[in-house]
């Protein structure tokens, strides 16, 4: 009997490493669309460099694809698409365009491995009756040089549930995030299942919100971010607190003590601390994550009337750094 399949949709940094997990595990054929690294990865095989997971040189996965078109054309039928490439809310095209090839009705779930709030509506619209898995990424990962694959640091781990689609038969969808967990599982990945996706993905965002947009306007980790002046560290409290606000007035639940837990969780890396992915985009010129992790928050608190100063003016020079990368003329003017 052959093994079922599985997409990884987004070869970087948190994508390989999922990808390399599921490879490991044994459980199932892992398949992956390479965009920017399609000859290396089909050539040479990928490699992964992990304190966990060992270090694996010439990976070869069980189909290497330019893009889904491709991967649809070969035939193979999908139970899982593993989405980690970014969050780009108007990209075009848009992320359901780059899936529907792939897609097969009561067989394919889709798993979002992304940073950010707001990214499961659009899917639900566009595949109504699709499983939507949703996971919170608590994992440090880094492409290698020349995108011969990647690094996993720090630590790895992801919060992962189902984001109900509506009339859900939810005894079926638990069993296909049980199922994919069990993969993960196997192949020592680390898997915390919640009920509650979309509190979960808020607290992230809390900690998105801070150290992602702080990395990047002052091109600084957060250890020297600390020591540069008395007022870094009160900061980060100001931004946890105004985003923790907006999840709370959505009704979400968001436990006594999260911010500390989580300025803790960044206060306690030895120096020089964290980069984020964000500042990484940044510096590259790269497009970045600024609506799911910071609009979508600031959008949410003027909707339910929740003052969010710090935050938009924080959203607002991201967004012109964003301008700025995608428009290079806008800079020489």
């Amino acid at each position: 009997m052959s093994r079922e399949s599985v997409l990884l949709f987004g070869l970087g940094g948190i994508g390989g490493i999922y990808a390399c997990i599921l490879q490991l595990s044994g459980k199932c054929d892992v398949h992956v669309v390479a965009r920017s690294n399609y000859n290396v990865v089909k050539e040479k095989g990928f490699k992964l460099i992990s304190p966990k997971f060992g270090n694996h040189d010439g990976m070869k996965f069980a189909g290497v694809w330019r893009s889904t078109e491709e991967a649809a054309a070969s035939g193979t039928k999908f139970s899982y698409v593993l989405c980690a490439n970014k969050a780009l809310l108007d990209a075009k095209p848009s992320l359901s365009e780059h899936l529907s090839p792939i897609i097969t009705p009561n067989l394919t779930s889709i798993v979002l491995l992304q940073n950010g709030v707001g990214a499961e509506e659009p899917l639900h619209q566009s595949f109504p009756e699709t499983t939507i898995i949703s996971a919170v990424v608590w994992t440090g990962g880094k492409a290698l040089p020349n995108s011969e694959g990647v690094e996993q640091f720090n630590r790895e781990g992801l919060t992962i549930g189902v984001d109900y689609k509506e009339n859900s038969n939810k005894e079926e969808e638990d069993e296909k995030l049980e199922k994919l967990v069990e993969w993960l599982s196997a192949g020592k990945g680390d898997c915390t299942i919640t009920k509650d996706i979309q509190s979960e993905r808020w607290v992230k965002v809390i900690w998105n919100c801070c150290w992602n947009s702080l990395t990047t306007v002052t091109k600084l980790k957060t250890g020297p971010f600390f020591e540069s002046s008395k007022e870094a560290l009160p900061l980060c409290y100001t931004v946890m607190r105004e985003v923790e606000s907006v999840a709370k007035a959505k009704g979400l639940t968001i436990e006594d003590g999260t911010v500390e837990k989580l300025i803790k969780q960044c206060t306690d890396v030895a120096y020089p601390g964290l980069p984020s992915s964000m500042m990484a985009d940044n510096n590259a010129g790269r497009p970045m994550e600024v609506e799911v992790i910071l609009g979508t928050p600031v959008r949410e608190g003027q909707r339910l009337g929740v003052p969010v100063p710090t935050l938009t003016a924080i959203y607002t020079i991201v967004k012109a750094l964003d301008y700025g990368n995608q428009n290079p003329e806008a800079a020489k003017a």
